[in-house]
């Protein structure tokens, strides 16, 4: 079960929200009827996946529990470290285990010996929700969340099933009080859900999906061609990436505004910004910032002298490359993300002397537009390296790519061939205006609630065209998986 399955849509949301009015009195029946769908959004991918999770909860909860009742605060503090352990545990064992055991076979394969490979059970979403318990507990640990003692309301903060699976990644000090409140149902908060969700579902349906058909046939191909269809490739990867992570989180917003919560933006126009600092600060934010507040800033962050700030940028990076995926390819991407703020930072001053001595006026547009697709291309082809298996695979990619001229194919229908026919590259082409439009309004202030002040025509008009898009143009049948949202894999 997905955000667009028909089993979420026809089913699971509309029985949750109206038992969501009927127990909805009070705090407690509200959070009663979430937690009950959670079990079973999250219990129809595996019910094997929800014993897990109950661990993670129980893990810290429990921890919590006994760690706030202490009157020392060392005492305290041990026993959140000590559940902090076991819960990122999990994520190891059950996400790293056979990455660890891989790379010592390597070393042991030179000697002869090798270690059998267990078959681990890898949940979905695991990464989010470890992440998300383990920040109710460093909370605590500095004080900047309070107890809770109450287990319904715990277990909906680590399992609330708009977010289990792919995120945003929310902080225990924001999001358990907005739990522990009753929540009102508004017709305001409605249409948020539906405007939102639907922007969503049309980001995912229309453009992700068809997206896919293109990008999986040149990467299982990827040695047969080269030059411009690898460059067209590369920039439709990373679009396509970012298009699906995006609409997700759009539609878990969206769900969490129809039940009462306000949970923050995972994107902020990413690909707006000027620098690669800069869209990482508007990329993924959750998990930015929760590496930020977690592991950059305990590591000493930039208070420690220039040459620290460098090794704890590139040390976290590629930390949130594994984070993503048990492997070296993940780890490079993050290593090489950071290389290239840290390079940007160095000569950061050289660039503004250049500039200034070439009496170039670094406010233009045009100037700007000119870093922005700099940005872009620092980063796209960062994206091969994300979607290989290995490293090799990625070396052949980038050689085709640099190696092969053929602009032709730009022209001559070759890429009609590769995945998606013409009519689905103008719809491509037609929807990434659109998306173009909407992340300009949205750069310049305007959200969904700027569309729900609107008149009530308009809002109609507006809502029925997504509608009709998403089923005239969305992307179904046997051979789409709608359901293969990329984050829910981390």
């Amino acid at each position: 079960m997905t955000l667009v399955s028909i089993e979420f849509l026809a089913l699971l949301l509309p029985i949750t929200f109206v038992l969501y009015l009927v127990c909805g009195r009070t705090a407690r029946g509200q959070n009663i009827v979430l937690l009950m769908a959670s079990a079973v959004f999250y219990g129809c991918y595996d019910l094997k996946y929800l014993i897990i999770l109950a661990a993670s909860i129980a893990v810290t909860y429990l921890s919590g529990y006994i760690g706030s009742r202490q009157q020392d605060k060392e005492k305290a503090g041990k026993i959140y470290s000590l559940a902090l352990i076991l819960n990122l545990l999990l994520l190891v064992v059950f996400k790293y285990t056979n990455f660890i055991l891989g790379n010592l076979n390597t070393l042991l394969g030179i000697f002869g010996l090798s270690i059998t490979m267990p078959k681990i059970l890898l949940p979905v979403g695991l990464s989010f929700y470890v992440f998300q318990s383990s920040t109710y507990l460093m909370d605590l640990k500095s004080g900047k969340a309070e107890p809770e003692y109450d287990i319904i309301n715990y277990a909906l903060f680590v399992s609330f099933f708009p977010t289990i699976v792919s995120g945003p990644i929310l902080r225990a000090a924001s999001f358990l009080p907005q739990i522990r409140a009753r929540r009102q149902v508004t017709f305001e908060r409605f249409q948020i859900f539906a405007f939102t969700f639907l922007w969503g579902a049309f980001l995912k349906m229309v453009m992700s999906d068809r997206m896919v058909g293109f990008t999986a046939h040149v990467f299982s191909r990827y040695y047969d061609y080269g030059g411009a269809v690898m460059f067209v490739h590369t920039a439709i990867a990373m679009l396509q990436l970012y298009i699906d992570f995006m609409g997700y989180s759009y539609m878990a917003i969206g769900t969490a505004a129809l039940f009462g919560f306000d949970i923050p933006e995972n994107f902020h126009q990413p690909w707006f910004a000027t620098s690669v600092a800069g869209m990482w600060r508007r990329w993924h934010i959750s998990m930015t910032s929760w590496f930020t507040d977690y592991l950059y800033i305990p590591l000493g962050g930039s208070r420690k002298g220039t040459l620290r700030k460098y090794l704890n940028t590139l040390l976290v990076f590629t930390v949130s490359g594994l984070w993503h995926g048990p492997a070296w390819t993940f780890a490079l991407w993050g290593f090489i993300s950071a290389f290239y703020m840290v390079v940007g930072q160095i000569t950061m001053p050289y660039r503004l002397k250049l500039s200034d001595k070439l009496g170039i006026n670094r406010e233009t547009f045009g100037f700007k537009m000119l870093q922005r697709f700099i940005t872009f291309w620092l980063i796209a082809p960062l994206v091969v390296i994300f979607s290989v298996s290995n490293l090799r695979e990625a070396a052949v990619y980038f050689r085709n790519m640099l190696t092969v001229w053929n602009p032709w194919v730009l022209f001559d229908g070759s890429l009609c061939d590769m995945g998606m026919n013409a009519t689905d590259w103008k719809v491509i082409i037609f929807s990434g205006i659109i998306l173009l439009a909407v992340s300009a309004m949205r750069e310049n202030g305007y959200d969904c609630r700027f569309i729900v002040k609107q008149n009530a025509a308009f809002k109609m008009l507006l809502g029925l065209l997504l509608f009709f898009a998403i089923m005239i143009f969305g992307m179904y049948g046997a051979q789409f998986s709608a359901s293969a949202f990329v984050y829910a894999g981390f």
